[in-house]
């Protein structure tokens, strides 16, 4: 695991100048906050006993000109808190970005995980008003000070009043941290099920099963909103406490002012001045409670964002190399998907030259999809190694790589954007000639052009505006963008009619006359028309390899096989499946 600070940190820390900035002027701010008791306090010792209207404008007008001078530098204040919450989001969302990418190609994303609600809800923590309450607590042996001038008694009680509410925010803490981590768990939990639900809202509606799995997800809801409960009550319950506890150390210090008057130790003055400047000096901490859930949740929101980056880092950028023009080769001796505890695809090994177009045909669940995934360097082998040109395919640049792969999975995801955006992989120098190629070459140009607005029409989210035909075939145009050297197509007839099935072998066609390797994962016999090689696969392990007509005629004893090419298929497939 590196050693080196995670970007969420690099990003925390681009922000000390801005801290910095913030604590100077939180400092100014709290001795201007002095004015006003000031301001009692000479009001009551000197313009009540002297009378004197002179002396009490000119304090007035100090005053007011203090007020302004603190409304402008609060006003200052919160620009910079807005602009660091803006700057940490710009710093850290590109690599939170990838590394949340990285999590899903390794298969450890977890249902309900929304990492964009942690990087707003920490962003929003920099931003508001909570952290302004951290700022100002450094600031309150300040007025504690003071209060020690004007009267020793008065300075203790209002150091026992600060260490008092310090004591309830840090049991606040202890007591609160472990129901609102159990929270955010559930809550996840909830937020997984319930989107799982959404994507699969018409499977739910047709099969009748929207009461089971409503009461499933309200039995988590339930569960989830008992924690947060729990943890709102702790929570709320050191608010009073804290709340009720500076009202009633107000009146103590009230009280003991008048006592001190009294007694002639202290003035008229004093008293008031005193309880004004308890109460400024509690404010931040009484505050810093009333916030806790928001300071705990974006320390939650941190530290998970932080972990994001340290176990997925950003792997090493490598040398640019010449893009590859002659073979694949196949050395695949354990692989399966990353959080599996077992191997899907044990010793498959083959090479394919250019111009090769293979199929790999065999019974549901053989490993044709993860093969899929590991040609296309989505996954890497456990052991073993797919290579082009002779180089491992973990050792491209990931971006150099897919320019050089066109990749056609069974399920088709489409992103929000135009057509064109789709296809030329959203590209920001994609070429209209290129797009329009692989369009023609997906025979999907003329389909394109009878939407809406044609190439710029908008698909809407997950390509919804779009038939699945039509989505899978301007999924292919997408493999077919730039022409890549490596076309992997899993199941890529499986919602095309016969006009498109024809089409498709067409496309397969001229992906070989340009010297493409083709590879295309079937159980459609018409498919193999177009391949000039063919890899059986069964429970993950290799059962042959070759030539289309050797391994054709290895499965069946038909005299012809270029006059029973179907039948020879349809037999090898039923051996396989056997």
């Amino acid at each position: 695991m590196s050693t080196e600070p995670s970007a969420v940190t690099l990003a925390l820390r681009s922000l000390r100048g801005g801290f910095t900035a913030i604590a100077v002027f939180s400092l100014a701010l709290n001795l201007m906050m002095l004015a006003g008791p000031l301001y009692m306090l000479q009001v009551y010792d000197r313009v009540l006993t002297s009378q004197s209207m002179e002396t009490l404008i000119a304090l007035s007008l100090l005053l007011a000109g203090i007020f302004v001078v603190s409304g402008f530098l609060d006003f200052i204040r919160m620009r910079i808190l807005n602009r660091l919450g803006a700057h940490f989001e710009t710093q850290a969302a590109q690599p939170i970005f990838e590394a949340v990418m990285r999590r899903k190609i390794s298969g450890n994303a977890q249902a309900g995980d929304i990492v964009t609600n942690d990087i707003n809800a920490f962003r929003d923590f920099l931003s508001g008003s909570t952290l302004i309450a951290f700022f100002d607590s450094p600031w309150v042996p300040i007025y504690l000070a003071v209060l020690f001038i004007l009267h020793p008694l008065l300075g203790v009680l209002g150091l026992f009043g600060a260490v008092f509410l310090f004591v309830l925010a840090y049991s606040n803490d202890r007591m609160s941290r472990r129901p609102m981590r159990e929270t955010a768990i559930a809550r996840q939990q909830a937020d997984g099920m319930f989107d799982a639900c959404e994507r699969n809202a018409e499977l739910m509606h047709s099969m009748g099963m929207n009461t089971d799995l409503r009461g499933r997800w309200t039995h988590v809801q339930t569960t989830t909103r008992l924690l947060k409960t729990l943890a709102q009550d702790r929570t709320s319950t050191f608010t009073v406490i804290s709340k009720t506890s500076r009202l009633a150390l107000q009146s103590a210090m009230l009280g003991l002012g008048a006592a001190l008057a009294i007694t002639g130790e202290a003035s008229a003055g004093v008293m008031i001045a005193a309880t004004i400047i308890l109460g400024r000096a509690m404010a931040p901490i009484d505050q810093a409670i009333g916030q806790w859930r928001t300071y705990a949740a974006a320390v939650g929101s941190y530290s998970k964002l932080k972990t994001l980056l340290v176990d997925y880092p950003e792997p090493e950028r490598s040398m640019s190399l010449p893009f590859a023009r002659e073979k694949l080769d196949v050395s695949i001796q354990q692989a399966g998907s990353p959080m599996a505890e077992y191997a899907s695809l044990v010793g498959i090994s083959f090479s394919l030259q250019a111009g090769d177009v293979a199929a790999v045909i065999g019974p549901s669940g053989s490993g044709k999809s993860t093969l899929a995934r590991m040609i296309t360097n989505v996954w890497s082998p456990q052991r073993g190694d797919v290579c082009l040109d002779g180089t491992p395919t973990d050792r491209w640049n990931p971006e150099e790589l897919g320019a050089q792969i066109g990749y056609l999975p069974q399920e088709v995801e489409l992103f929000e954007g135009t057509v064109r955006d789709n296809i030329a992989r959203f590209s920001g120098t994609a070429d209209d000639a290129a797009v329009l190629k692989a369009a023609r070459e997906a025979d999907v140009h003329e389909m394109i052009l009878q939407l809406p607005r044609g190439y710029d029409t908008r698909i809407g989210p997950e390509g919804q505006f779009l038939s699945g035909g039509q989505r899978q075939r301007i999924g292919l145009a997408r493999a077919l963008y730039n022409d890549p050297f490596l076309l992997v197509l899993d199941e890529p007839n499986a919602n095309l009619d016969a006009t498109g099935d024809a089409a498709l072998r067409q496309t397969v066609q001229r992906a070989q006359e340009r010297r493409s390797i083709v590879i295309v994962m079937t159980h459609r016999p018409s498919t193999l028309q177009a391949v000039n090689k063919i890899l059986v696969l069964d429970a993950g392990r290799q059962k042959a390899f070759g030539p289309k007509s050797e391994v054709l005629r290895a499965s069946t004893k038909a005299v012809s096989i270029e006059n029973t090419e179907a039948t020879s298929v349809a037999s090898l497939e039923k051996r396989v499946a056997q």
